[in-house]
């Protein structure tokens, strides 16, 4: 008697495709958990914007050093130490956090060391102190061996009881937002009235453009900056090595950059989070189409910040206190802001490199004054979508007390 072949049938065929299918769904949504598109992100990175004014900090430092770490800073590095006693906290520059070939000087750094000033200052009065700021003079360019935490600027702290300044409660609504902007809407008068009124160091001049030549010119170079930072290799191999893929690699760094904060649609947020992170070339190439066909054409407002030397290092940290200020004032009004800052990156670069400044020549016909130094460039408008929260490290991981 013949032995009966084995036959597979139709049936056999749909069993088997229903379980590969069923395997397959498994593993989309496991993937799908792991890179946080469906399920909630890991709370601790994000826990710093809900409890910044704690009051288990209340009436301490601490509290202002709370308020300091949800500042506005390049590339979310969070470049700051503090060292606190109950009389003073200086801040310091965390050198090992620095942006390399994108910030040689330091400059956007200490520039975000004002942003945290600006808050600390703001969190001082509702604390109960009166501070006083001073910044550690001298130049950028003298900054060497840098190896070591370099002293940025002193609070000196004393018992006060002044009224909270209204842009305190602002902090925890302040965000960086890169989502596309309703440029159609344009940008209230009364809001760039309040920031012209915005009492500054006197070495600092601020720009604001809606429209008109100075606006393209400014637009023009914020684009063509973008395209030469992702044609060098230096530049985008520094700038990418602060990018986070996936919630468990923030979960271990709290800083640096993520998909959910770049400006992406819901859908194609969703599609980047499944796939693996693409190379530095592709990514900072997205980065470049974004900024030439999404962030420059859609801001109904484009501004600067000069300083007359933007290597002084107390003027640099001016421009941090009066940008973190412009962009409290904007949250606090429900509108977006946005630092485009790749033009000045470029000067940075190309002083670096000792080449020809074309950088710094695209400026002269926007501010019509070769007195004042662009050091800060940036957008803003209504955006079409809220911007994500960023991941920060808490006061405690920044603080040394002494």
């Amino acid at each position: 008697m013949k032995n009966k072949s084995p036959s597979f049938t139709r049936r056999h065929l749909l069993e088997i495709g229903t379980g590969a299918t069923l395997v397959a769904a498994a593993g989309v949504i496991w993937r799908a958990n792991e890179r946080g598109v469906i399920g909630e992100k890991g709370q601790e990175p994000y826990k710093p914007w809900e409890i910044w004014n704690d009051p288990a900090h209340r009436g301490t430092p601490l509290a202002l050093v709370a308020a300091g770490v949800l500042a506005s800073n390049p590339h979310n590095t969070q470049p700051w130490l503090f060292r606190v006693s109950d009389t003073r906290i200086d801040i310091l520059a965390d050198t090992s956090r620095n942006l390399g070939t994108f910030d040689p000087y330091l400059r956007e750094m200490h520039v975000g060391l004002g942003c945290a000033v600006e808050n600390m200052v703001l969190a001082a009065a509702p604390n109960g102190y009166a501070v006083t700021v001073t910044p550690h003079a001298g130049s950028l360019l003298d900054i060497g061996g840098r190896d070591e935490p370099v002293l940025a600027a002193t609070l000196h702290l004393a018992r006060g009881d002044a009224p909270a300044d209204p842009l305190y409660s602002a902090i925890p609504k302040r965000h960086t937002n890169r989502n596309p902007y309703d440029r159609a809407r344009g940008f209230p008068d009364a809001l760039l009235h309040d920031f012209a009124a915005i009492p500054h160091d006197e070495n600092l001049k601020l720009y604001l453009f809606q429209s008109g030549a100075a606006y393209e010119t400014l637009g023009a170079a914020i684009i063509a900056a973008t395209d030469e930072i992702v044609a060098d290799h230096a530049m985008i191999e520094d700038s990418h090595r602060w990018f986070r893929d996936g919630p468990q690699e923030m979960e271990r760094e709290r800083s640096g950059l993520e998909l959910d904060t770049a400006g992406l649609s819901p859908a194609l947020l969703a599609v980047a989070k499944m796939l693996p992170a693409l190379p530095a070339e592709q990514s900072h190439g997205t980065w470049a189409d974004q900024t030439r066909d999404t962030h420059v054409p859609s801001a109904a407002l484009l501004g600067l910040i000069a300083a007359r030397d933007r290597y002084d290092r107390p003027q640099t940290l001016a421009a941090g206190r009066l940008w973190q200020r412009v962009h409290l004032a904007a949250g606090a009004a429900g509108l977006a802001m946005h630092p485009l800052n790749q033009p000045v990156e470029m000067i940075d670069r190309e002083r670096q490199l000792g080449t020809e400044s074309k950088a710094e020549a695209r400026f002269a016909a926007v501010t019509g004054d070769e007195a004042w130094q662009p050091t800060f460039v940036f957008r803003g408008g209504y955006a079409i979508r809220d911007a994500a929260v960023s991941a920060r490290r808490g006061a405690e991981m920044v603080t040394e007390t002494v």
